[in-house]
């Protein structure tokens, strides 16, 4: 009987772009139950980092999931970070996040950033196909939950509105917000 993720891989890089290189799971010294591979998109100023092997992990999901974080060229490492707090944060609570919620950190996550929070959120950057791998029946069987990052006035505002993210989203679309730039200054 074939993977019900046979083809995932190719499904990440049509979407992504191809696999420039790989962090493994150990890469802290101690296997921290995912690997996060790194994604360089052919047309688009961008890179991703996208876990894979948390759909293994024994969480409750609504269906398995993987994380990604897409940013500029030259701030992979910090999409990877991003990766890596909401990947263990769904392993140390057990679940999966879905298309819902966020984090927020006191802190900056990212030094020399004001990202300090980000939302569970379909990829804002790509066509809504990306967000569900699909086997060959065409049933949906992993979802790929991407980290928004935000500011801490964003993330307020998200959590104040009556919209919540789509409120936000629809600040950031007039500002012409590049979400990107981890670097970036807040768009509240």
């Amino acid at each position: 009987m074939p993977s019900p993720y046979e083809g995932l891989l190719e499904h990440a890089e049509r979407y992504l772009g191809p696999v420039t290189h790989a962090e493994p799971p150990d890469v802290l010294g101690h296997n921290r139950g995912f690997a996060i591979g790194f994604h360089r998109h052919p047309e688009h100023d961008m890179v991703s980092a996208a876990s894979t092997g948390l759909r293994f992990q024994d969480l409750e999901f609504q269906i398995p999931e993987e994380i990604v974080c897409s940013a500029r060229s030259g701030q992979e490492r910090e999409a990877s970070y991003l990766v890596h707090v909401a990947a263990t944060s769904a392993l140390k609570n057990g679940k999966g996040h879905g298309h819902r919620g966020g984090y927020r950190n006191a802190e900056p996550l990212i030094p020399e950033t004001r990202i300090s929070s980000f939302a569970y959120s379909p990829h804002p950057h790509l066509p809504a196909e990306f967000d569900h791998f699909r086997d060959a029946d065409g049933e949906a069987v992993l979802r790929f939950v991407t980290v928004v990052p935000m500011t801490d006035p964003e993330f307020l505002f998200a959590l104040d509105s009556g919209d919540g993210l789509s409120g936000l989203m629809e600040v950031w679309r007039l500002d012409r917000t590049d979400l990107l730039d981890l670097h970036r200054e807040s768009a509240v």
